[in-house]
């Protein structure tokens, strides 16, 4: 009887530590984002970190979000250490980090980078500036450069959002043998991303429209009044924890400027329940997908609508927003350049996807070619590598949008009885707490406690002296 050698070659499990806010089936609720701020103040986070989870979704590959503990951590030392014993790759999804208001967040990333030796990949990380653009922010570069150099030490490059980020980077250093364009990974959520064609000729005044503007730019409030007159079917989709705290609890975001600006709850929009707030990038592209067009000031609400297959225009404020549209041929305009009689109907008939569709297979192969340079195994380029991850998704139960306190149809009543029986849970369970504590300060005698440390000090005294064994 002849014998057989047969050696199978059995591929390691790679463990990968993703900056990313939660597992992409995971429902979290409305009041545990406000409580935890698990979308780090901007649900656009979610899109970009569930497209990255999906993407490194690849056979013998094991993802663990880090539930963007590696931005807040405060022992970087016990913190990498549990990297480094853990896993293989850490791999940091960002979006505008390079900005002043993210300086502490990113100071602390780098101090907890620099104590790891595990390679590490940062995926799309960019710069905010204004479009007419402004001076230099010389302590905000000096932090770039620390965090880039120990992530090149620890990697084989940075990939960036796009030209400008790159151009900002060249001036502190870094060329293009360290730094690659590749984009925005969120267009490549569901794979490969298809083809975006208009279904109607026009929009009309029943159209359905959703608008993402952002409420700090005063350049859009006209243009908001406008259309919140105009549009009766059109949808406001914020996106920042505070207006998700106004949708919520009905406080005010803040003290509106303009009237028409919606950060308050005596706003159209509110009264009339026409705002939707996304707790999850799944139900946030499904919702739109009933929708005729989108647009707005916020890139990736821009993106979740294209993710939807809707016709969308990007009304770009900075350079973060720019130079996206501009990488992958998003169709978009500069607020600058609108008008007080700026209209859906005109942005509809501007917005031609050719260029945006066209782009899409050079756009895969640059980031698939970034992730295998890195040491990335990936979902991109093969069919069905990711069917795993797919299939949980779908059939996850996972959060519905966020509507205003004035849902008709009884939503509105039953969100409000749901977050008030929520509340008296809270209040029951901090009651029995203060109970506790209140007996065990009643049976606590100063006294006696002070007796019995003089007496613990005096034993430990003798002990030192040889008095008392």
């Amino acid at each position: 009887m002849m014998a057989f050698s047969i050696q199978i070659k059995v591929e390691a499990m790679t463990e990968i530590l993703l900056r990313a806010s939660k597992e992409p089936w995971e429902f979290v609720s409305a009041s545990e984002v406000l409580k935890s701020n698990t979308i780090a103040n901007n649900s656009g986070n979610l899109l970009f970190g569930q497209s990255v989870y999906r993407i490194l979704s690849a056979p013998g590959v094991t993802i663990t979000p880090d539930r963007y503990a590696s931005h807040r951590a405060q022992n970087t030392r016990e913190y990498a250490a549990w990297i480094n014993d853990s896993f293989d790759h850490f791999v940091i999804p960002l979006a505008n980090a390079f900005r002043p208001a993210f300086r502490p967040a990113l100071k602390r990333l780098t101090k907890v980078i620099e104590r790891l030796k595990i390679p590490v990949t940062v995926i799309g990380v960019g710069s905010q500036h204004k479009l007419e653009g402004g001076q230099a922010d010389e302590e905000l570069n000096g932090d770039v450069q620390s965090f880039m150099a120990e992530v090149l030490e620890r990697s084989a490059s940075v990939g960036v959002r796009g030209e400008r980020t790159a151009a900002f980077l060249a001036t502190l250093g870094f060329g293009d043998d360290q730094v690659d364009v590749i984009g925005c990974p969120s267009v490549f959520m569901y794979g490969d991303p298809q083809p975006i064609e208009k279904t109607a000729a026009s929009l009309t005044d029943d159209s359905r429209i959703a608008m993402t503007i952002s409420p700090y730019v005063g350049k859009l409030n006209a243009l908001v009044a406008s259309h919140t007159k105009s549009y009766q079917n059109l949808v406001y989709v914020p996106q920042n924890l505070k207006d998700l705290n106004m949708m919520v609890w009905g406080e005010d975001r803040a003290t509106p400027k303009s009237r028409w600006n919606p950060t308050h709850v005596a706003h159209p929009l509110y009264t009339e329940d026409r705002m939707r707030f996304p707790l999850d990038p799944r139900t946030w592209v499904d919702y739109l997908t009933d929708f005729d067009f989108v647009f707005g000031s916020r890139i990736h609400g821009s993106i979740a609508g294209i993710l939807a297959g809707v016709p969308t225009m990007l009304l770009a404020h900075d350079s973060r927003t720019l130079e996206l549209a501009e990488y992958h041929a998003i169709p978009h305009l500069k607020v600058t350049d609108l008008s007080s009689k700026t209209d859906a109907k005109q942005l509809y008939e501007q917005t031609d996807y050719a260029e945006y569709n066209s782009r899409i297979p050079e756009v895969q192969r640059t980031l698939a070619a970034f992730l295998e340079k890195n040491g990335l195994r990936h979902a991109l380029t093969e069919a069905d590598t990711a069917t795993e991850f797919d299939d949980r998704l779908a059939a996850a139960k996972l959060p519905d949008m966020v509507t205003t306190l004035y849902a008709a149809q009884g939503e509105g009543r039953a969100a409000i009885l749901d977050r008030v029986r929520g509340l008296h849970r809270e209040q029951t369970a901090l009651e029995k707490r203060v109970e506790g504590l209140e007996q065990q300060v009643a049976g606590f005698s100063f006294e006696s406690e002070v007796r019995s440390l003089i007496g613990s000090w005096r034993r430990q005294t003798a002990r030192k002296l040889g008095l008392r064994k």
